[in-house]
Order: C-alpha cells, then structure tokens, then sequence
C-alpha cells in the first residue's frame, strides 16, 4: 500500500487510509469500553465502592486525556499525524496490556491513566488527516465510516469483554488485546503516509498568530464545545450499564456483552453511517443543518434513554436503548463536518482536541463519578432501593440540555452567514 509521497492519493488508496484510520478508531474503542463489562470482578477483587469504580472507569482515564490531547493535537497540526497516530496507538496499547498485571486499585487506576494519554492523541489527528484526504462534500460521509467504525469497536469491546471475562478473566482478557493493538500499530505504520496539507503550508510553517484566532467565531465554537460535552455525559452512562444490567436483571457477563453490542454499538454505528449520507446531502447548502439536526436528534432520544432505565424487563431495556443510540448516533458525522467548517483548515486537530477533551472530562470523567456518588448516597440512605437505577436517571438533564446548545449553535451560524452576505 505503499504510494509516492506527493503525489494526489487515488480512490483506491483514499479509501485504503480510511479503513486503516477507521481500524486504529475501532481499537480506541476497544480498549477505552472493554473495562466497563470488567468493572464488577474488579470491583469484586480489589472490594470498591461505586465511587472508586466511577474513578476507576471515568477520571481514571478522562482527566489526563483532556490535559494532554490539546498539547498533542497541535502538534497534529504542525507535524507528522501518521507518526503521532503510530507512537499514541502502540502506548495505549502497552498500557491496556499492563493493565492485566495491576496488582492493587492504585496501580490499575495509573495504567488507565496511561491508556487515556495514549488514546488522547489519535482522534484528532485522524479527523485532521480525513479532511485533507477528502473534500468537504465527501467528509460527512468519511467521518461517519469513521464513527460508525469506532462504534463497532464498542460492540467489540461490550461482545468481546463478556467473551474474554467467561473464557480467560479480566486479567488475560487485557493481555490479548494489548498485544493485538501493539501488531496493528506497526501495520498501520508500515502502510499508511502522511498526506499533503490541503493548506498549502508545510509542515512546521503553520501561522503562529494564535490558537484563539484560528477557532473562528468564539462564540459558535463555545457552544459547540458545550454541546459536545453536555452529550458527552451519555458516556458517563454507558460505562455504567454492564453493572446495570448485572445488578437489576441478574444477567451473566456474555448477555450483558451480547445485549449492550446489538443495543449500543450496534444501532449507534448504523445512525451514524445514515447521518453521514444525510450530511453529504445537506450539509452542502447549509452550514447549520447538522447543527439543528443534531439537536432534534438528542430530544427525540432522551425519552428513548430514560425508558431503559425505567424498563420492567431486559428486552425492553435493550429495546430502548436501541432506539437513543440510533438517534445520538446519526448527528455524529454532519457534527464533525461543522467542528471542520467554524475553524481555520491547519486548526482542525486541535478544534477536534478541544471539543472531544469538553466531552472526555465532562462526560467521561465527572460523569461517572458523579452517578457513582449519587448511586453510593442513595444507597446509604435506602439499602433496598436500586440507587444505580435512580442515579443513571440523571443524565436526561445534561442531553436535553445538549439539545437546546445545539439548536442556539445552529442559529448563531444562519446569523454569521447572514451578516457576511
């Protein structure tokens, strides 16, 4: 797979380098949810509270993702992005690996925190690299491949974590998959280039006038953050549903693994794929249709989310949450169009950086701790009650919320687009 340097890549090859980017998205993943369907034998071994495992499966791997993937993303802007992907998706994945040999909760938490500062670096520079392999007509479309890929990796992860739990135990189960992270990392490497910047600016001659003024206008780009972390949250409840579903239903490990990859994955990676054709349809004409669209999405799926943790049985737990992750799931590419659109073409990295560390410190890190206090409080307070349950209820209020800063985003453009004319 090897193509000159220079030269225009062709269809084949273009399509080659997605599916590659698309690969290293589907591990992110991967790694990121498989500790989610391992929480309860943790929890179990290293006797933790649901506060410890909201640390564990949120700030754990979110506080120092956020801190450094604006660091590496600008370094994504000025330098090589097939190097940076290389290096960050071989770290996390030693990480993952060293994870299994974690023989305390301290020393777990510290190799998550690794995985999370290996994973930080790659989604920006891939989002950077997509935009410069493909025009803007096309993106939509290659960054819901994208999107729908790494929530594949999520079906992998819950279907793959309940698998390894049964067949090798948690400790094993983070040996493999480090070790297979670690082979595709030098594949990825050995058959991937650095594609030319559709800037016209070599590499390390990026204009130095400021992060600020390369973000466009603050205002759109501050609520586009917002939104973005507001619907982050819906993360903060995904990696609590193994314990969820364990808890409430008395499911083994394989039909939560099974339930949670045909009912979260599944449906969120075939949303996204209908909104990226959606979005290559509209979003040509109109910079705020994703944004607006993004918002009805979210609103339609509160009800949708709620109904899960209301359910009386399993099947309509699942079925409901089908319904939400199908919903949130179709904004996901026509938003990253828009996240490209209100920034400067050699800031896209770091705009991806800035929003994805919003939704990554807000949602997956505050969020799972926080429903874990809420879980942990209402338990002392009532020890029959399913404190799990009332506590995942929370996160209507932080969707609805992304619902109503998505649609003030979409007018906020129709107004700069009207003022430029």
């Amino acid at each position: 797979m090897n193509e000159k340097l220079g030269s225009a890549p062709s269809g084949a090859y273009r399509s080659y380098v997605l599916a590659a980017l698309s690969a290293v998205g589907l591990m992110n993943n991967v790694d990121r949810v498989v500790i989610y369907m391992f929480l309860q034998p943790i929890k179990k071994e290293f006797l933790l509270s649901d506060t410890q495992v909201g640390l564990l499966s949120g700030a754990a791997f979110a506080v120092m993702a956020a801190l450094v993937a604006i660091p590496l993303a600008r370094l994504a802007d000025r330098g090589n992005r097939k190097w940076l992907i290389t290096v960050c998706f071989a770290a996390w994945s030693l990480f993952t690996a060293i994870c299994g040999a974690a023989s305390s909760f301290t020393l777990l938490m510290l190799a998550r925190v690794g995985v999370g500062i290996g994973e930080a670096g790659s989604p920006p520079a891939t989002h950077s690299m997509l935009g410069d392999y493909y025009p803007r007509d096309l993106r939509a479309r290659a960054i819901a491949v994208f999107s729908a890929t790494t929530a594949i990796g999520g079906v992998c992860g819950w279907v793959g974590g309940g698998l390894l739990m049964q067949a090798v135990g948690w400790r094993n189960g983070f040996f493999l998959l480090g070790s297979v992270g670690l082979v595709m990392s030098l594949i990825f490497h050995w058959t991937v280039r650095e594609p030319e910047r559709i800037d016209g600016l070599a590499q390390g001659s990026v204009p130095t006038k400021g992060l600020i003024a390369e973000l466009g206008d603050l205002r759109s780009f501050a609520m586009l953050t917002s939104a973005m972390a507001l619907a982050g949250f819906v993360g903060a409840a995904s990696s609590w549903l193994p314990s969820f579903f364990e808890r409430t239903f008395n499911l083994p490990p394989i039909q939560v693994g099974i339930g949670l990859g045909l009912s979260l994955g599944f449906p969120f990676a075939i949303g996204t794929v209908l909104g990226g054709q959606m979005g290559v349809r509209y979003v040509r004409n109109s910079k705020s249709w994703a944004a607006r669209f993004a918002s009805v999405s979210m609103a339609l799926a509160t009800p949708f989310l709620m109904g899960c943790f209301l359910a009386p049985s399993p099947l309509l737990a699942f079925g409901s949450l089908f319904v939400s992750m199908l919903l949130i799931g179709a904004s996901t590419g026509p938003v990253g169009v828009t996240v490209q659109d209100l920034v400067a073409p050699h800031a896209r990295a770091t705009a991806i950086a800035i929003v994805g560390s919003a939704a990554t410190l807000f949602g997956g890190g505050l969020g799972p701790v926080l429903i874990g206090a809420i879980s942990d409080w209402l338990l002392l307070n009532d020890p029959a009650t399913n404190s799990l349950r009332a506590a995942l209820m929370t996160t209507a209020i932080p969707l609805l919320m992304a619902s109503g800063m998505y649609w003030l985003l979409g007018r906020r453009i129709d107004e700069k687009h009207l003022a430029a004319v």
